[in-house]
């Protein structure tokens, strides 16, 4: 019980990111949190409130996306995690490795995954233009 996760979100950490590590080090010295989200490593913008509510998300959903992603690749043979490259869909269609995927990358992960999917399967070339 208790609380195992912070999100760390100070003004202007987009550009001095000092404080917010000087905090994630305090944190982690307490030795109670499992997840410790800097806002300036989750989301590098100047507004701070996207920031910190995606630094919020990340803190309380990575936990989660870890334990599902370990308990996933445990069932893999012995060996295929370091001869073959196992990447996670994100929130915005793009592809990340499986030891870089956090939760704030995955809340939108199934829709950007089916957009990508059906974009894929309904593209037909013009004539003319099957290279593109």
């Amino acid at each position: 019980k208790g609380i195992h996760s912070v999100a760390i979100v100070f003004i202007h950490s987009y550009v001095f990111p000092e404080h917010e590590k000087i905090v994630a080090a305090v944190a982690k010295s307490m030795a109670c949190f499992t997840e410790i989200s800097m806002s300036h490593e989750v989301m590098a913008m100047v507004k701070m409130v996207p920031r910190g509510q995606t630094a919020c998300a990340a803190a309380y959903l990575t936990p989660k996306i870890t334990e599902y992603l370990a308990g996933f690749t445990r069932g893999f043979d012995e060996g295929l995690m370091t001869n073959v490259r196992l990447d996670f869909m994100k929130s915005d269609g793009g592809l990340t490795p499986v030891n870089d995927f956090g939760g704030h990358q995955a809340i939108l992960s199934g829709p950007a995954g089916g957009v990508v999917g059906y974009a894929k399967t309904s593209y037909r070339p013009s004539p003319g233009n099957e290279g593109a």
